[in-house]
């Protein structure tokens, strides 16, 4: 018999911390007062304080375990986005007459278990399945759940979920299909999957369901994490398992891979758990996000749902700040590798991926982190040339430009590499280019002079214009993976030189800006003639080498710029001042520019 439930699971949480503050009064407090009582001996005057003692710790304990159990019940059983108090009917008053009848609903699920291993007949599953029917509405009790699985064992449980796939899923040994999947969420399997739910994640499971995770057949763990939201630590403990298995290592290697499917819309359930996953674990999560695996697994609905999961963990602001950055460069040095499969690989490129389009999405956040490691690197290299020339005062690196830990761990070269594999989804590039145009503008450059006596401006400024080309120098880096035509390499190599120029009329005082239709007219002009100049090297009609044409065009951006400060009316800059001007706009970019055009002119 139940009864019916409200409680407010923040308000009881802190109750239950008072009675753990309590108790560990209580617990400190009795060893001295019954050592004074010892030694006062009969003189002592308060005969029955230990008692009362013993009695109230007793009483905070059981109070606290009966109440952390209703509201385990009750967080299974409502929604969790509701607020305030939680009302259910809980299906049993004590975890003892809980306990009770989970061993009694055991016994008659092993009972009907062994007839069906007699008969192995689709009427002696029914009586198992009637068995099992017995379970709804009791599995989110977590001391149901617990008494239940210690009664089955992890071998019938194991079997239930066996017996169900062979019998009602024709016995793919390679995870559930989604067709499958609802059935079975309906059905026997979903019941067990809740259950185990249940009784892991309040943390009553013994050692031995622990070691299940390393024995259990992969399409099992799989469906359990599919069926029922499991906890973020027992779901990651299962993906790492199940992907450091060897390839092939399942009966059927040659069927669909639904089991990758299944993780993934596990992880995509939990976005949480994906995202410590990815940080925490970055071999595994390679394998995940390896190329090799999202061809050969079988499911094109596996990308799909890796893409969902990899949206969920890596937007912009969600969970840990810290987890979330080693999230990113988990990801980042998976797909920007050397040895990469999305690049270069003999499996294709991958021109409609909706892994790429989420992971361009939600980079902007990450992009100055990006900008600053190949801001630092082209620093540092400038230096060691200088210094390897035989400079008596080589340019040191600016502190201010380098990226933080865990940044500086993260190979440039990687992240053009990752950039180059998203760019080869059209969808990708354009969202890809639209996140640097926006990176650029919120540097909000307007605020410092690039020109005058003041050195914290104009330090501020070219810090920034530095940044802005390092960015245009690795999205033009990865643009050498890309496979388009020739006018789509041409778009998108202009647009990305136009980042740093970007901000064209940016420094110049608010009077005299350019309105926006004038300022998109001139910059639409200067990016035509970018790609002209490109289109005429690849299609062979520019004499000169690649190392030429950069340079032209590097020389057309910074005179647009020189004509917008004279068309505003402010003159032209000193020669002083224009070398200064295209050196920052151009930064590191004019080595990043040559390559690009040297490896597609062929």
């Amino acid at each position: 018999m139940g009864e019916l439930a409200g409680i407010d699971p923040l308000g009881a949480d802190k109750l239950i911390r008072r009675m753990e503050a309590g108790k560990d009064v209580l617990g400190r407090t009795r060893p001295g007062l019954e050592a004074a009582i010892a030694e006062a001996g009969p003189d002592w005057a308060g005969r029955m304080g230990v008692a009362t003692m013993h009695r109230t710790w007793a009483f905070f304990h059981e109070s606290q375990q009966d109440l952390r159990w209703r509201i385990d019940i009750l967080k299974r059983m409502v929604p969790a986005q509701q607020k305030g108090m939680l009302t259910a009917t809980l299906p049993f008053t004590s975890r003892t007459e809980a306990a009770q009848a989970a061993e009694e609903d055991a016994a008659a699920i092993t009972g009907a278990l062994k007839l069906h291993d007699e008969h192995l007949s689709q009427q002696s599953w029914s009586e198992v399945d009637k068995a099992m029917a017995a379970l709804r509405g009791r599995v989110d009790d977590p001391a149901y759940a617990t008494a239940l699985l210690a009664a089955l064992g992890p071998e019938a449980f194991q079997k239930l979920f066996r017996d169900w796939m062979t019998t009602q899923a024709g016995g793919d040994r390679r995870g559930l299909t989604p067709e499958a999947g609802k059935r079975a969420g309906t059905g026997s399997p979903g019941l067990l999957a809740r259950a185990f739910a249940s009784a892991e994640s309040s943390g009553r499971l013994g050692p031995e369901w622990q070691k299940m995770v390393e024995s259990a057949p992969s399409d099992i763990l799989t469906a359990l994490v599919r069926l029922a939201p499991q906890s973020g630590t027992f779901l990651n403990r299962v993906a790492a398992n199940l992907l450091n298995r060897p390839p092939n290592s399942d009966a059927f290697p040659t069927d669909p891979n639904w089991n990758l499917y299944n993780l993934a819309t596990a992880f995509a359930a939990n976005p949480e758990a994906f995202q410590r996953f990815l940080a925490e674990h970055p071999k595994e999560a390679g394998v995940l996000l390896d190329a090799y695996t999202i061809r050969s697994s079988g499911v094109p609905a596996y990308e799909a749902a890796l893409a969902q999961a990899l949206d969920g963990a890596l937007q912009p602001k969600f969970g840990s700040f810290e987890v979330q950055e080693r999230a990113w460069i988990v990801v980042i040095n998976s797909i920007g590798s050397v040895h990469s499969l999305w690049i270069g690989g003999s499996l294709g490129t991958f021109p409609d991926s909706p892994i790429s389009r989420v992971l361009a999405e939600n980079i902007g956040p990450v992009l100055d982190k990006l900008a600053r490691g190949q801001a630092d690197r082209a620093a540092r290299e400038a230096y060691e040339k200088a210094k390897a020339g035989g400079a008596k005062y080589p340019p040191l690196p600016l502190p201010y430009l380098a990226p933080r830990a865990p940044w500086n761990t993260l190979d440039p070269a990687v992240t053009a590499r990752f950039f180059g594999a998203l760019a080869q989804d059209p969808v990708a590039a354009d969202t890809l280019m639209k996140a640097g145009q926006e990176y650029v503008q919120e540097m909000d450059m307007g605020r410092f002079q690039p020109f005058g006596s003041d050195n914290y401006s104009a330090s501020a400024f070219y810090n920034y214009a530095e940044r802005a080309g390092a960015l245009a120098s690795l999205l033009l880096s990865g643009s050498t993976y890309a496979e388009w035509s020739d006018d789509q390499y041409a778009e998108w190599l202009a647009g990305n030189m136009l980042l740093p120029v970007d901000y064209i009329d940016q420094f110049l005082p608010v009077a005299g800006k350019i309105p926006g239709t004038g300022k998109a007219k001139i910059l639409d002009g200067v990016k035509d003639s970018l790609k002209k100049m490109i289109t005429d090297y690849l299609d062979g009609k520019t004499p000169g080498s690649a190392e030429d044409v950069a340079r032209r065009l590097a020389a057309a951006q910074v005179d647009a710029m020189i004509d917008s400060l004279r068309a505003n009316g402010h003159g032209l800059p000193t020669n002083l001042d224009q070398n200064t001007l295209r050196k920052a706009v151009m930064g590191g970019m004019l080595g990043a520019v040559t390559n690009a055009l040297r490896i597609r002119g062929g």
